[in-house]
């Protein structure tokens, strides 16, 4: 309802009733106009660190028709890429806590603490945390003129050949950059890094040949993979995907206890009333829990990872230490 037809019926109410029922007509009135607004009177935006085509924008599509229909509020997807998502970041952290900005966060949400010295908000005093949705590992995506067909072979490359494995990634400070070099440090060899814009551009620039390989997310190299244009060499999660069951992980292939997973959560400005974070996270955990969409997801290589706002924050926590000590350990400048 508009705010003229709200003032046009209390303009009614007003003339067709007794002065003694005012009151309680015009708080019951009030009420009315409260619980509209909060059942969809104004939409829902959900704010994305990166443009459209890539992970994160496919969860938010897959969300948005159950996230309507769950909240009773449209729900639009707005898209602020730029700077490894500090942009998006504090846009939302610098929005109402109404819970009608929220953030759509990517793993880059916990590095960026340390891969940029002056962040224009605080990643753990300045956001509501209201539940991870999905997580997914990397596959280790390269070209297939590389003469490597699994990670013990590019290691032994690597090693024959300082600096003479050259890695894209999506930019400075993401994880598949930060993954690279986990697997390098521990093997105690050097690749060579290649930064892009985004996966997108990294995709394309191991298709051409400029870089090796890339360390990708499944959904970004599936059909180049059943082109047979790219070839994977390990995966970084504890198991196999169930799309490769014959590529091992890494941790199979030599390196016990090495593990990657990108993941994507939701967060809302700090001072979120906590019924409104119940709401929201009710939402959006019956949203991805949809069989469709779940179906759809897992085709993707996504695994659906829905938890509670602390476990939310834990992982953040979690995410920031452990690869805040590779970047120490790998000696990355970021700078």
């Amino acid at each position: 309802m508009s705010s003229a037809e709200r003032t046009r019926l209390r303009r009614m109410l007003l003339k067709s009733l007794p002065m003694g029922v005012m009151p309680a007509s015009l708080a019951s009135l009030a009420s009315f106009a409260q619980a509209e607004t909060a059942a969809g009177g104004r939409p829902i935006s959900m704010v994305l660190p990166f443009p459209p085509g890539g992970s994160v924008d496919i969860v938010a599509r897959q969300l948005q028709p159950g996230l309507k229909a769950g909240l009773g509020q449209t729900v639009v997807v707005d898209n602020k890429p730029g700077a490894g998502g500090l942009i998006a970041s504090n846009v939302v952290a610098r929005a109402k806590p109404d819970g009608n900005t929220l953030l759509m966060a990517f793993d880059t949400h916990a590095i960026n603490p340390f891969a940029y010295k002056n962040l224009p908000y605080d990643t753990f005093k300045d956001f509501t945390p209201i539940t991870q949705l999905v997580r997914f590992p990397l596959v280790i995506a390269a070209n297939p003129a590389l003469p490597a067909s699994n990670v013990r072979e590019l290691i032994e490359l690597a090693r024959a050949k300082p600096n003479g494995v050259r890695y894209a990634s999506s930019g400075i400070g993401s994880l598949n950059q930060l993954a690279a070099e986990a697997l390098a440090t521990e093997a105690g060899v050097h690749f060579l890094h290649v930064p892009y814009k985004g996966g997108g551009p990294a995709v394309q620039a191991v298709l051409a040949g400029e870089v090796d390989l890339f360390f990708s997310s499944f959904a970004a190299v599936q059909a180049h993979i059943a082109a047979k244009t790219i070839k994977v060499l390990g995966v970084t999660g504890t198991n196999r995907i169930k799309q490769m069951p014959q590529v091992p992980t890494v941790a199979e292939q030599g390196f016990k206890g090495f593990e990657a997973y990108s993941w994507i959560g939701v967060f809302g400005p700090a001072g979120m009333p906590q019924e409104t974070v119940a709401r929201l996270h009710d939402a959006l955990a019956g949203s991805i829990r949809q069989p469709k969409v779940v179906e759809a997801l897992s085709a993707q290589g996504f695994e659906i990872a829905v938890g509670t706002p602390t476990e939310l924050g834990n992982l953040v926590r979690h995410e920031h230490d452990k690869w805040q000590a590779v970047a120490r350990k790998a000696n990355i400048q970021f700078d």
